[in-house]
């Protein structure tokens, strides 16, 4: 739980730190999110009994039902950042999961883990934790996917491959929630402000053009108006008192 957390904080604080913000955070829309909490509860299930029980199964059928539910919300969401990297990780658990009945735990993994605790904890598992984890037996397949990366301190617990994964994605899917849409549509962004600035904002981004600022080939003339009359002169006139041939004298 505590790594859980630490990947959470993690998550929150790189955002913050490359500029985003909480208000970012808080209107965070993830398409049906509530199925992340319903699958996270799943795993939450007590079901107390060991692999020589009847409710073995349905242990480790409540942890498949978590990880199908877990994974539609993430197919969901595909396309956010971290998603991808938290699908990995929940498939390589469930298909250790699916191949051994349950998440083998690798035994010298949990003595690094757990250190002077190791003897009250080992019956715990074989007798409370058999349901959707076993002590790794030598049938297990693929074990080197199974809860072998021990992590002491105050976590004290065993995590698998795809577990460290998980936690990964985690806390790059809540760096990105923090980030916001700042860094995916500030193209889009700069548009809507375009717009908004109106034909002010068009003439500027006009002028900054190297092409709009090119000498312009002058307008042909239209030819409606047509070329320019000649100018006519005024016919010569006679001497005074001269007539027009062919007139009556008076």
């Amino acid at each position: 739980m505590l790594l859980i957390l630490a990947a959470l904080v993690v998550g929150v604080g790189l955002g913050l730190l490359l500029g985003g913000s909480l208000e970012n955070l808080a209107e965070a829309n993830f398409r049906w999110w509530p199925l992340a909490l319903f699958g996270l509860g799943l795993q939450l299930v007590p079901v107390p009994s060991s692999s020589r029980h009847p409710n073995h199964w349905l242990g480790a059928g409540l942890l498949l039902a978590s990880y199908a539910v877990l994974l539609t919300f993430i197919a969901l969401n595909f396309r956010k950042p971290g998603f991808p990297l938290l699908a990995v990780g929940f498939l390589l658990n469930v298909l250790v999961i699916s191949i051994n009945g349950g998440m083998p735990v690798n035994e010298h993994a949990l003595r690094v883990a757990y250190g002077p605790r190791y003897a009250s904890t080992l019956p715990e598992l074989e007798s409370h934790g058999g349901a959707k984890h076993h002590l790794e037996r030598p049938d297990d397949d693929l074990t080197f996917l199974s809860d072998v990366v021990p992590v002491g301190g105050p976590v004290g617990n065993v995590f698998s491959p795809g577990d460290v994964m998980a936690m990964i994605g985690t806390a790059w899917v809540l760096a990105g929630a923090t980030l916001g849409r700042a860094r995916t549509t500030g193209s889009a962004t700069r548009r809507s402000l375009d717009e908004a600035a109106g034909p002010a904002s068009s003439i500027e981004n006009a002028t900054s053009d190297p092409a709009q600022l090119a000498p312009r080939r002058p307008l042909r003339q239209s030819h409606s108006e047509g070329p320019s009359p000649p100018r006519l002169e005024p016919p010569p006139q006679g001497p005074p008192g001269a007539t027009d041939a062919g007139s009556p004298s008076p």
